[in-house]
């Protein structure tokens, strides 16, 4: 059956009973996956050294086949956003001997290789045409609604049912919260941190939103998804959250308001370009500065943030190609904590700018290319999700990404590779 036919067929169903049809449309791994990553990190056991979570079982399960299939199955083509994952990787084993020694180079690098490279080698593998991709929207979905009731409670009440409940599980600590947050505590869900939580939510808005007409049946349901990620990430109360939302809201403004307008992106590009060199030129702050004073909760905090910018920016420069690895970093007396709020800026002082490049490479082909011959139909859902895409990366100027989240930014990744066939027929079934 057609697709299409498919979905109208089943277009008066209930809300919950069209999405759990659509559920089955998702090939098992990407499930099992996505399922997994909100399984909270207490109810998790150790080997040793080394942490075992739920996702990375899944991982380490799916690596091997997932190897094996990318491999041999001819609907798979390798490209260059494989190979520069690939070279990454393997360019992350030589950082870490080169600074740590063997041991850590296996070690911190294997777990590197397989939530990086399990993680996108799962979406990547088995989510290959509409179908399957429209079945992890509809995971996504119910994932969000199920878990947006318990983080508003979360942030209007201060108690954390999921956090404390999986601690009474595994016999630690509770997790007792942060400080409030403009009279709201920060909300976190099954993550471990709030910032976790916010932008994984956030940045599902623009998918959901755009992918929502062929994933809830009713009219008046097919938004719901999409605003239950937008009060998950509200209730976070975290600058990454905010910069997602707000980037995701003026790409879709930007969308809906210039359908007609030839080269419009190159145009926003341009537009925003312009914008950011008149403020460097004209404001008596730079345009970096803007940028986080807009951001930030407050003045101090877009001060330290300024101040882990230009400091990173300084240790790159004095470690261009093999960066510091795990070493501590170099900066002012006066910064009393060594964490770093910018996964970007993160990745290339530890790998360098071989490291670095090889990192961003693929999310910037991926996002500028591959939009010719794809149907009509289609277009719109790639656009939802490169906007998702885009506000991820946007996040990542302002926090860090770890665990869970930093499996789901490449699963993210490779659920959308298979937009850019050159073969578009598996698109129209």
């Amino acid at each position: 059956m057609a697709l299409a036919t498919e979905h109208n067929q089943y277009n008066n169903e209930a809300p919950v009973a069209h999405a759990l049809r659509i559920v089955k449309w998702c090939p098992l791994w990407p499930a099992l996956l996505l399922i997994t990553l909100f399984v909270p990190t207490e109810l998790s056991f150790t080997i040793g050294s080394l942490r075992i979570t739920p996702y990375r079982v899944v991982l380490l399960l799916a690596f091997i086949p997932g190897i094996m299939k990318l491999l041999s199955d001819r609907a798979h083509v390798l490209n260059s956003i494989d190979f520069f994952i690939a070279l990454h990787l393997l360019w992350g084993f030589v950082v870490f001997w080169h600074h740590h020694g063997g041991d850590t180079a296996i070690e911190s690098g294997g777990i590197r290789m397989l939530e990086m490279g399990g993680g996108y080698l799962v979406a990547r593998v088995y989510i290959i045409n509409e179908r399957g991709f429209r079945g992890f929207i509809a995971i996504l979905s119910l994932l969000l609604v199920v878990l947006v009731p318990f983080v508003i409670f979360e942030s209007i009440s201060g108690t954390f049912p999921i956090k404390t409940v999986s601690a009474l599980i595994a016999g630690s600590e509770p997790y007792t919260g942060m400080d409030p947050r403009h009279g709201f505590y920060r909300a976190l869900g099954p993550f471990d941190h709030p910032i976790l939580l916010g932008v994984f939510a956030a940045s599902a808005v623009s998918l959901l939103w755009m992918g929502a007409p062929r994933t809830l049946g009713q009219p008046r349901f097919r938004n719901l998804p999409a605003l239950a990620a937008v009060a998950a990430a509200l209730s976070s109360v975290s600058t990454g959250a905010l910069a997602a939302l707000a980037v995701q809201l003026v790409l879709l403004s930007w969308e809906m308001r210039t359908r007609h307008v030839s080269h419009r992106w190159l145009l926003l590009f341009i537009l925003f370009v312009t914008f950011y060199f008149t403020i460097d030129t004209v404001s008596n702050r730079s345009g970096i500065r803007v940028f986080f004073d807009y951001l930030a909760f407050n003045a101090q905090t877009a001060n330290y943030r300024i101040a882990i910018y230009e400091s990173g920016l300084v240790n790159i420069q004095s470690n261009p190609v093999f960066g510091i690895g795990f070493n501590d970093w170099v900066r002012p007396v006066w910064m009393y904590s060594n964490s770093i709020d910018n996964f970007w800026l993160l990745t290339a002082m530890v790998f360098g700018i071989p490291g670095f490049v090889t990192f961003v490479l693929p999310f910037l082909i991926i996002t500028a290319s591959g939009w010719r011959g794809i149907p009509s139909r289609h277009r719109k859902l790639r656009l939802g999700w490169a906007i998702s895409l885009v506000s991820f990366l946007v996040a990542g100027c302002t926090v860090h990404f770890w665990n869970n989240l930093f499996v789901y930014l490449f699963f993210f990744l490779g659920a959308g590779v298979w937009f850019l066939k050159a073969d578009r027929k598996d698109l129209q079934t």
